[in-house]
């Protein structure tokens, strides 16, 4: 795998839209088991994955940060870095 600064420009704008793309995603399904949780009110032992859930999602903040800090050190101008 290549490292961020081997990649072009446009494959780190697609990188970078695929880990949104994903935490979206992610997002979206974990508000969904948030309130399938509150509705069926279970017992606290089943709570543990749903609040370890977005700790696993960690890496993937780190890796998003990383590839706008290499798009903006390239001094991109480009609508897709806001």
């Amino acid at each position: 795998m290549k490292t961020l600064s081997e990649l072009s420009l446009d494959e780190l704008i697609k990188r970078k839209l695929t880990l949104k793309g994903a935490l979206i995603g992610f997002g979206i399904l974990i508000g969904l088991v948030v309130l399938i949780f509150c509705f069926l009110k279970p017992k606290p032992i089943l709570l543990v994955p749903v609040i370890a859930f977005p700790i696993t999602l960690l890496p993937v903040f780190i890796s998003l940060k990383s590839i706008n800090d290499e798009i903006r050190s390239r001094g991109s101008k480009s609508p897709v870095d806001l």
